[in-house]
């Protein structure tokens, strides 16, 4: 399979619904479940976007020291993908938590990064469901 890994899962796209409501702890739900029944080569993808909405959801819970571990471990997963896959622009979400662990880096406050930084990901494009 590969062609930038094809189809979003079905979890994914519940993932991407609930991220993109800023329904964190779901999202990161439905990405694990994703990456739990995926076999192919796009459960990493799942895997840096669960860590990805856990580094949200630990920020709305005032915990920035666990939001910077889990985006880290989202970009470190992310940056071993292709900048398109399965739809989605990676190269624009890495550059989003870049400025995200900037931000946690300079002590910003978790609500501030939350508003300047959240950008909800738009659906997957070509080859995805």
């Amino acid at each position: 399979m590969n062609k930038a890994f094809d189809a979003f899962s079905n979890n994914a796209i519940k993932g991407l619904n609930a991220f993109n409501a800023r329904d964190f702890y779901p999202a990161h739900e439905y990405f694990e479940a994703a990456w739990r029944e995926t076999l192919h080569e796009s459960r990493n993808l799942y895997r840096a976007l669960l860590d990805l909405s856990g580094g949200f959801y630990r920020l709305t819970q005032n915990r920035p020291d666990a939001a910077w571990k889990f985006f880290v471990k989202a970009l470190n997963w992310l940056e071993q993908l292709p900048s398109l896959c399965c739809g989605l622009d990676l190269a624009k979400i890495i550059l989003n938590i870049r400025s995200i662990l900037a931000a946690l880096d300079q002590k910003m406050d978790p609500d501030t990064i939350l508003q300047k930084y959240f950008e909800p990901i738009p659906p997957p494009v070509g080859g995805s469901r």
